[in-house]
């Protein structure tokens, strides 16, 4: 299966789609950089405030995280093949930032679950 940069922005959009009610997280921006295997990157992040979250194709202006990984790793997780939990304990994703701020959020996130 080919990487898609649309279907896998698009696909995030619709499932980020009313899952956080208002007020439920601190804002955060998460970048996710995926290198192609052509060594080109695909660059996207996540923004959530105030209980409305998007995904937007390119560079954040301020990230609070990044995520790494490698286009065939992006496939792996597309298809749940792969967890994220399990690619990053396999080195194949790597986190940069402020995970601290991250683990909040989604603690938040499974607070407003419950």
């Amino acid at each position: 299966m080919k990487f898609s940069e649309t279907e896998w922005v698009s696909a995030l959009n619709e499932a980020l789609s009313g899952v956080f009610p208002e007020g439920t997280t601190d804002s955060i921006v998460v970048q996710y950089v995926i290198e192609e295997s052509s060594g080109e990157f695909f660059t996207y992040y996540l923004s959530l405030f105030d209980g409305e979250a998007s995904m937007r194709e390119g560079k954040a202006e301020q990230a609070n995280i990044t995520f790494s990984l490698a286009e065939e790793t992006a496939v792996q997780i597309q298809v749940e093949s792969l967890s994220t939990e399990e690619a990053f304990l396999r080195g194949l994703l790597t986190v940069d930032g402020d995970v601290e701020l991250l683990l909040k959020v989604h603690s938040q996130i499974e607070d407003s679950k419950a």
